[in-house]
């Protein structure tokens, strides 16, 4: 009887039955024909397929068709067989209704034969055809014991899942009987479907080597090839301690003769390279030239991964890691079986780099069983494989459609399997990327959707957390449903922070050249990334929108910022889709685009106009939704811009929009100057608008309305300084609305309402006002006090009535967003930790008579960038202004543990501890930390001394905090232990200490972001202490460093003692002429990322190499500088060029010398004391253009003048540094 078995009618009913040798099939069959064994002829290997037509209610034929374990026949042979009689079939129309495939139950699967039968059975067959499969277990007469029996059906239904789930049904031939077998096919009389193998045949015109069963089986030739080419190695060692070489070499030589065998039947199935290319066009997939994939990489024993490789691990459960490596690798044929505990690996081609990205298939970790065996086949592979380090990360697979907390424990449970078969210090990296995953067809709320992302986000600050692997996990900007971009998206994401990491340690690398991966890695997948960006968008009719935006905006991470063409692609897409459906976040990233655009062309280019224009329209009409002062600011200075630009015949248009925008601005804001502006442009533009010009009513009515408007102000004034000031006739509704005004500035937009529970917006504020008792109270006054006694009365209440407390807190699981409050009670909130965080928040302040709530959880829309914007530019002023901050602290149990709270970790508590005038601190109960019952912690003694501990920051910064540039450095070193969710946040979170007021850009590298702020802090205080520090130095500058660690250390010297007995031998007047010209030296400044940076300078005369090391790459040197004592240091970099390219400096602040006169011979002296004390000197590298640049940042140079005369003969320079 051969392995497979098919039974097919050609009239109506069609099903065939197919098993491995001795599975039941001949008995089965018998059962169903009613014919005797002897009859049907079924032999063990059939060599020819045989029909049995039988005659019943209606005409069966069943089909005896050869297996894939006869010994006589190639299986290549057996399958054409197959092949040509299916297709023969098809093209007669003639479909299968059903296929049975049968398994002794007495049996285990674990026999190649039968699991190649059955996977090769699934191969052929497809998904499509799997509803009409029965998966039948027989010979259950021959069973002894029921228990081990149904211990089987439970490992079977396992490894028959993926067909099962496809649609394929398991029963069970019990009885032995006609009835029992013809109830099993009963309902396969339906109308018959296709087997795949049969459409890629007819349908898509596929010769056999290019189906997928035929690809199925050259792979298993490679890997018959593999196992044979090393039996052929064993055999060589034991010939060599072998007495009878004469046997061993007469199975070498049989061995031998099968690879031969072997190789002529893979010959048969290769698929030349055009005709792959044909079938890769004929899928409409990625295109050819940007992507390439190489099959069964390691079918060499010797085939490892090298240094020089990018290793993408994908990790998650079977449906959702299948379904995503299906379209990372849509024009190849993964070939896998979904519940696999065996390791696959693709290598890439991107463009025409290098093929050194390898993407690894994990094995299934979904059950016990199959973490066990997947664990095993994981190590051994990363064993074999990892023999050096390379790059590498994990992508991780997380489904939104599962329970969150089965989803979150399976997400856990995968990377701990991984990481347990780690067996070296290579295999498994640290980096993880984590996709979020959503059936298309799911009905998940989008409400329930964000919030099961807020809460992956929790999961991954978690992770990020943990000691034990220290995990550095981010999550993908999106959801993954299936689109190709989507999942490509993902993947070049997380090749852009493997190539970072290769990037920096591209210089210190030991190795050649040839083997080391070349920063221009970077800009070959920014090629890749325009390539898929453009191919999608060209199809956009064909794709999903969403996914070839969120495509469009990976792109745009590779692409400078100083790229200008980098945004009009995506901008065009996301255009369309605002249009379409009006998202406000389509309309923040098209305002970012055009502005960033903007200020990185020359202002003569002509583009640069048109998109100003368009940023103009974009905030006009972001205006028009949000009413944001920030916005119409913006759009009256590009309008005043544009008019400056403009020809003056062409004026016009150019003067009324500009007249517009100061009208809006004078209806919101009353401002008198504005209203006046944009009469006198009206007028101008009536000027050059004479009739017939099209324009010339729309300025004589835009005329008549704004002259209305201004008269109209003009007399409200003069009727204000009318009134007497007795209260009879004085205004009080208006003095009382601009005292309420003037107070709601200081307050942020949003409330929560605490004796209501509900979030109120500024208008609900003032109505609630208007309508409570307080208001009543006020008007009743204006007959009982004169007009200063009421208006100071009318201060004290607003003030009273609008005071407000803020929530100070790490962000934890099911925090309530503005969309979750929004016209509810807080008290209807879900049963959260976050609701339950935010309820006990504001019962707390109404128990403090504090009627107003403010929580960065729920209190900002974060979907708006204006909003977004002005709220952090505002948020330290609003824990400034409030009553009480309330502050959380859940991991803190007992008195004395306050130090140990990861509160004191996070970048934004910072700025609002300092911020805040009057605290108190809540332990996890909300209970008083210590019980204190006192108005203010912060006046506490005990409190003040733990804070002190472990803030690191002095009693009168935190009790009397003043925002601003002083000491700059000591701020710096305050947040220099902490971190944010996002990296820019930990520059962000600094603007409200240091008073500054810079854009936000959420998407620029934290290089950018700090750059930046360091920037404004030196540009208005000439402060160089920030430049005190030793680290790696940023992208921005070099003498930035990349992030705030650095600045964790304190400098420290010993200093050199005052000896006052050598001022009688000093030149006087060359120390009185020092005085004046370091008094005289302009503070540091920064231009167009240039630091001019005065400083006493000292060339370096000699370098002398003492000694050096490869690991780590260390060169010790001994500098010889003018007027310095000679140095040994230890620097990273090598000293090449010659010795008058390089300088040391000392960063000069001219601030000291401002408020004395070099008349003052002790304040001369002071100075020259000090520049004898040690110093932190800069060494810079002269570059083209007598631009400087430092060097070995990340090492420190501690330099002494030789002697006072060496001071008084200092050279100042004042260098300008990249």
């Amino acid at each position: 009887m051969s392995c497979f078995q098919m039974s097919l009618l050609l009239t109506t009913l069609r099903p065939r039955v197919m098993g491995p040798a001795g599975s039941g099939k001949t008995n089965f069959i018998n059962k169903l024909t009613g014919i005797r064994e002897e009859a049907l002829q079924l032999r063990t290997h059939t060599q020819a397929i045989k029909e049995y037509t039988v005659n019943k209610d209606r005409q069966y034929v069943f089909v005896d068709f050869p297996g894939f374990d006869d010994t006589c026949r190639p299986d290549r042979d057996i399958l054409r067989t197959i092949a040509e009689w299916l297709e023969k079939k098809y093209r007669a129309n003639v479909k299968l209704s059903g296929i049975v495939y049968t398994h002794c139950i007495t049996d285990n699967l674990t026999p190649r034969s039968v699991c190649k039968n059955l996977e090769m059975f699934s191969r052929l067959c497809g998904d499509k055809a799997a509803g009409g499969v029965r998966l039948v277990t027989t010979m259950w007469d021959r069973v002894k014991s029921r228990e081990p029996a149904e211990r089987a059906v439970m490992h079977i239904e396992t490894v028959w899942k993926p067909l099962i789930d496809a649609g394929a049904r398991h029963k069970r031939f019990e009885e032995n009987s006609w009835r029992c077998a013809w109830g099993i096919i009963q309902d396969l009389t339906g109308e018959g479907k296709a087997l795949l193998l049969q459409e890629e045949l007819v349908d898509l015109k596929r010769g056999l080597n290019e189906t997928t069963v035929g690809q199925d089986l050259y792979k298993r030739f490679q890997k018959l090839q593999h196992e044979q080419k090393k039996r052929i190695k064993q055999l060589q060692e034991e010939t060599k301690g072998q007495r009878d070489r004469e046997l061993v070499k007469a199975e070498q030589q049989r061995i031998q003769a099968e690879v031969q065998q072997t190789q002529e039947e893979m010959k048969k199935l290769e698929i030349s390279t055009f005709r792959r290319l044909v079938l890769r066009c004929a899928e409409n997939t990625l295109p050819a030239s940007a992507i390439t994939v190489e099959q069964d990489i390691f079918a060499e024993a010797a085939d490892c991964v090298n240094e020089s490789d990018c290793v993408i691990f994908v990790v998650g459960p079977t449906e959702e890691k299948t379904w995503f490596i299906t379209q990372l690798l849509k024009n190849h044929d993964c070939g896998r079986h979904p519940h696999t505990a065996s390791v696959a690996a693709w290598r890439c081609n991107l463009g025409n780099g290098p093929d050194n990205i390898i993407v690894v298939d994990t094995p299934s970790f979904d059950s016990n069983r199959n973490a066990l065996d997947g664990e095993n086949a994981m190590g051994n592979w990363l064993e074999s494989k990892f023999s050096n380090k390379c790059h590498s990360a994990i992508l991780v697979l997380h489904s939104l459609d599962s329970d969150p907390t089965i989803g979150d424990r399976l997400l856990s449970w995968h990377l701990e399997t991984l990481a347990k078969a780690s067996r070296n210090e290579f295999a498994v990296p640290p980096d993880i990327h984590i996709v979020p995953t959503r059936n298309p067809d799911s009905t998940l709320h989008r409400e329930t959707l964000n919030q099961r992302l807020s809460q992956l986000e929790i999961i991954i600050e978690g992770l990020n957390g943990t000691d034990e692997h220290a995990w550095h996990a981010t999550i993908f900007p999106g959801v993954f449903e299936g689109q190709q971009e989507t999942a490509w998206s993902a993947a070049l994401l997380l090749l852009k922070g493997i190539t970072q990491a290769q990037t920096q340690e591209y210089s210190a690398s030991p190795l050649p050249s040839s083997q080391r991966m070349s920063p221009d890695t970077r800009l070959m997948l920014k090629g890749v990334a325009d390539s898929l960006f453009r191919e999608f968008v060209e199809k956009k009719r064909e794709r999903d929108l969403d996914a070839i935006i969120m495509l469009g905006k990976t792109a745009l991470e590779f692409a400078p910022l100083e790229y200008p063409q980098r945004h009009l692609a995506l901008a065009d897409l996301l255009l369309e889709r605002f249009n379409n459906e009006g998202r406000n976040e389509d309309l923040d990233e098209l305002i970012r685009l055009k502005r960033t655009a903007s200020e990185y062309m020359s202002p003569g280019e002509p583009r640069r106009q048109t998109i100003l224009l368009q940023l103009d329209s974009y905030l006009s009409e972001r205006f028009l939704r949000s009413d944001s002062r920030v916005d119409l600011e913006e759009i009256i200075s590009l309008r005043r811009a544009a008019l400056a630009r403009t020809p003056h015949p062409d004026r016009c248009r150019a003067l009324l929009k500009l007249a517009s925008a100061l009208h809006d601005q004078f209806k919101r804001q009353g401002t008198e100057n504005s209203i006046a502006e944009a009469v006198s442009l009206v007028r101008a533009a009536l000027g050059l608008c004479s009739p017939p010009h099209p324009d010339h009513a729309l300025c004589r009515d835009r005329l008549a309305s704004y002259v209305q408007a201004k008269v109209e102000r003009m007399a409200h004034l003069r009727g204000l300084d009318a009134c007497s000031s007795s209260a009879s006739s004085f205004d009080i509704k208006r003095s009382i609305k601009e005292a309420v005004s003037d107070k709601v500035k200081n307050i942020p937009p949003r409330l929560l309402h605490t004796p209501s529970g509900v979030l109120c917006n500024r208008d609900v504020q003032v109505s609630r006002f208007e309508d409570s008792h307080q208001y009543k109270q006020l008007l009743s006054l204006s007959f009982l006090l004169d007009k200063k006694p009421l208006e100071s009365e009318i201060d004290i209440v607003v003030s009273e009535y609008f005071e407000f407390t803020t929530l100070s807190h790490r962000w934890g699981s099911g925090e309530p967003l503005l969309r979750d409050v929004q016209g509810i009670c807080i008290d209807d909130l879900g049963s959260t930790d976050g609701g339950a965080k935010l309820q006990m928040f504001c019962a707390f302040a109404l128990q403090r008579n504090l009627q107003w709530a403010w929580s960065d959880t729920c209190c900002i829309d974060k979907d708006s960038s204006a909003e977004l914007q002005e709220a952090i530019g505002s948020m330290f002023s609003w824990y400034h202004w409030s009553s009480l901050t309330i502050v959380h602290l859940p991991d803190v149990f007992v008195t004395g543990s306050l130090a140990d709270s990861v509160w004191f970790t996070r970048g934004w508590t910072l700025q609002e501890l300092l911020a805040s005038h009057t605290v108190h601190f809540y332990s996890q109960n909300w209970s008083l930390y210590m019980n204190n019952n006192a108005t203010n912690h912060k006046t506490v003694p005990a409190m003040l001394e733990e804070l002190q501990n472990a803030t690191g920051i002095a009693e009168r910064h935190l009790t009397n905090f003043a925002p601003g540039m002083d000491d700059a450095r000591s701020r710096l070193r305050w947040a220099s232990g902490r971190r944010t969710t996002r990296p820019e946040d930990i520059a962000y979170s600094l603007f409200g200490i240091f008073e500054v007021h810079l854009s936000i850009f959420y998407g620029e590298s934290t290089h950018n972001a700090l750059g930046r702020l360091l920037a404004e802090i030196i540009s208005r205080s000439g402060d160089v202490s920030v430049l005190d520090w030793v680290g790696e130095s940023s992208s921005f500058n070099s003498c930035f460093p990349v992030d705030l660690a650095p600045y964790q250390t304190v400098p420290q010297f010993q200093p050199i003692p005052s000896d006052l007995s050598r001022r009688n031998d000093v030149d006087r007047e060359k120390a009185q002429e020092l005085y004046r010209e370091l008094a005289r030296v302009p503070r540091a400044g920064f231009v167009n990322r240039r630091l001019t940076l005065p400083s006493t300078a000292h060339p370096v005369t000699a370098v002398e190499l003492q000694d050096s090391s490869i690991r780590p790459l260390r060169y010790t040197y001994e500098i010889h500088a003018s007027r310095l004592r000679p140095l040994k240091v230890t620097l990273s970099v090598e000293l090449r060029d010659s010795v008058d390219t390089y300088i040391l400096v000392r960063p000069w602040h001219p601030k000291t010398l401002e408020q004395q006169s070099d008349r003052d011979i002790d304040a001369v002296w002071e100075l020259l004391e000090q520049l004898e004390q040690p110093f932190n000197a800069l060494l810079l590298k002269r570059l083209l253009c007598n631009e400087y640049k430092r060097i070995a940042c990340d090492c420190a140079i501690t330099a002494c003048v030789q002697d006072l005369d060496c001071i008084l003969d200092s050279e100042v320079l004042i260098p300008e540094i990249v």
